[in-house]
């Protein structure tokens, strides 16, 4: 799942972590796999075996956001899913499940049965659900199944048969006469009174909670989450602990781009270097912005810091 950074903030004034919903949909996975498969494969019988370790090496990695053995009937086949915020802004949905999968059949050579959901209400509109390339001798063809929450029916999904569903059921469609908001204090009101360990509802809590918020800014759902919940949810602890691990690198990313320009204009006359903090900002790789302050330390011109800019400071 691709996550675009979004700035609400957690109770107590943490910083909400850019992958919050790719914890929340994972650990729901992970706990619940069998859930995810009946909601997936719906109709068809499979028998859960095991998670599979979904990052696929290539010149870089890809993370696939969920992968699974099953057996069905008497073969062992694969069931991937991903998480989709919203439309794919960069490279599209068709092309990355397409790169997905082919690496996948490389890795395990096994049939996959490919899945994309689409969490945000607009999302996945125009998703084809597969690639065909109809070159006579030459045909190629992935199919992928593509699922709109905004399409299903919440209240068929809401409650103690299918826990594992319950963090999406908040951006299902809502019965007749609720609107979506009305909906999602319906669903935290079903969790509460479901009869599950204290620590497994406190978590299907703040996944519905996390996943509101890609519906509904961050004032309207703050009275979802009691401090008690909060502070029994291991789902709550890892994002807030993900949220000082991405502070502190945003924070060490910053001194080194200031260190950067610092060094520079210590070292060159009469440039100005704050054109290149764009470029610079544009860089989330902070051991590339490492390797260019080593640059700017002993650069003799500001062609020549550019030139390794360009080249991505391989060096």
């Amino acid at each position: 799942m691709k996550d675009e950074v979004v700035t609400s903030s957690l109770p107590e004034k943490h910083a909400l972590p850019h992958q919050r919903f790719d914890i929340v949909a994972k650990d729901a996975v992970h706990t619940f796999p069998e859930d995810m498969l009946g909601f997936l494969m719906r109709g068809v019988d499979v028998e859960f075996l095991e998670h599979l370790e979904s990052e696929l090496m290539t010149v870089e990695k890809r993370q696939m956001d969920s992968l699974i053995k099953v057996r069905l009937d008497d073969k062992v086949v694969l069931v991937h899913c991903e998480f989709q915020t919203s439309d794919s802004r960069h490279l599209d949905m068709v092309r990355r499940t397409v790169g997905y999968l082919g690496r996948c059949y490389e890795r395990y050579g096994l049939p996959i049965f490919s899945h994309v959901i689409y969490l945000r209400p607009n999302a996945g509109v125009n998703d084809p659900g597969s690639y065909v390339q109809e070159v006579p001798g030459y045909r190629f063809i992935v199919e992928y199944k593509v699922i709109r929450l905004i399409e299903e029916d919440g209240a068929s999904f809401l409650g103690a048969q299918h826990p594992g569903l319950i963090p999406f059921c908040g951006l299902m469609k809502p019965p007749v006469g609720s609107d979506s908001l009305q909906w999602l204090h319906q669903c935290v009101e079903a969790t509460k009174a479901l009869s599950l360990d204290v620590s497994v509802r406190n978590n299907l809590l703040v996944d519905l909670w996390v996943m509101g918020g890609l519906v509904h800014p961050a004032e309207a759902i703050a009275d979802l989450l009691a401090e008690e919940i909060m502070q029994d949810s291991s789902v709550y602890q890892h994002i807030t602990e993900k949220a000082r691990a991405e502070g502190l690198e945003r924070g060490a990313k910053e001194s080194t781009i200031e260190n950067i320009l610092m060094f520079l204009d210590d070292r060159l006359e009469n440039v100005n270097t704050e054109v290149l903090k764009p470029a610079l900002e544009a860089i989330d790789d902070l051991q590339r912005l490492r390797n260019l302050l080593r640059e700017a330390a002993k650069t003799e011109s500001l062609e020549a810091f550019i030139i390794h800019l360009a080249n991505g400071s391989k060096n």
